[in-house]
């Protein structure tokens, strides 16, 4: 007696590639993180001004309240405390997009210290740059956001962790992570992408004059250009790291200065 032969099971098509959010969704979610983060501020200013009012109760509240957003001790607290939550909501975003992994949908690949070179060099060039052309333009290297940001601090490594470390890492991660691969991989495009993200970036930073929007714009066309050139997060959250440093670093020194 034959033994019937085992009929194979064929071979299941090639998995569909993996492919983040499309362009509204992605749009979507990205506007849901940043109201998300809004109220999120809004909340702990006036929980903020509360203590501040129980501290010290002969403070003015009204006034502390018109310039809280330039308050170093307030926007060092708040960007350490709403930071993870920019960066669990865009993971969370992320990880609900079935047939991609977290580490595909940030790019999370590893470069070397050549290519960390090649662009911190360019980056350093911008920067020269920005400041000629904020001079030339009659503008203070040194924003006034940054001198009463210093000046208010009352504790100054708490506003280093924020300017250095939480700012960059929570910004990288929505803009030049979470959004741009979504606009990235959609009809839009890459160069869509870039634009998108930094004004998206610009917009997020209404506390600085004109000059220095078109300037955080421009860095964001930078950052946006060496997250495709790498097909990493990572090289932009390094330069933005390096930018913010710089950044303070000079504004330290005007302020011993002066």
């Amino acid at each position: 007696m034959e033994v019937p032969a085992v009929q194979t099971v064929s071979a299941s098509p090639d998995e569909p590639k993996p492919t983040p959010w499309g362009f509204w969704a992605t749009i979507g979610f990205s506007c849901i993180i940043v109201i998300v983060y809004l109220l999120a501020a809004i909340i702990f200013a006036v929980l903020f001004l509360i203590a501040a009012k129980i501290l010290k109760p002969q403070l003015d509240i009204m006034e502390i309240g018109q310039s809280l957003d330039s308050n170093g001790l307030y926007l060092s607290l708040s960007t350490c405390a709403t930071a993870p939550l920019v960066i669990g909501l865009s993971l969370l975003f992320a990880k609900i997009r079935k047939n991609i992994t977290i580490k595909e949908y940030f790019s999370l690949n590893r470069k070397s210290w050549k290519q960390f070179a090649k662009w911190t060099l360019i980056l350093l060039l911008y920067i020269v740059c920005a400041d000629v052309a904020t001079s030339v333009l009659g503008e203070p290297i040194v924003s006034d956001f940054m001198i009463n940001a210093y000046q208010t601090a009352h504790f100054t490594p708490l506003l280093w962790l924020a300017f250095i470390i939480a700012a960059p890492l929570y910004e990288e991660v929505l803009f030049r992570g979470f959004m741009f691969k979504g606009i990235e991989n959609s009809r839009a495009g890459p160069v869509a992408a870039v634009i998108i993200t930094s004004l998206a970036w610009a917009a997020l930073h209404v506390q600085y004059n004109f000059v220095i929007i078109v300037s955080i714009f421009t860095g964001g066309l930078i950052l946006g250009w060496a997250r495709i050139k790498t097909n990493s997060i990572y090289i932009p959250i390094a330069m933005h790291v390096i930018q913010n440093l710089l950044a303070t670093i000079v504004a330290i020194v005007y302020l011993e200065c002066v």
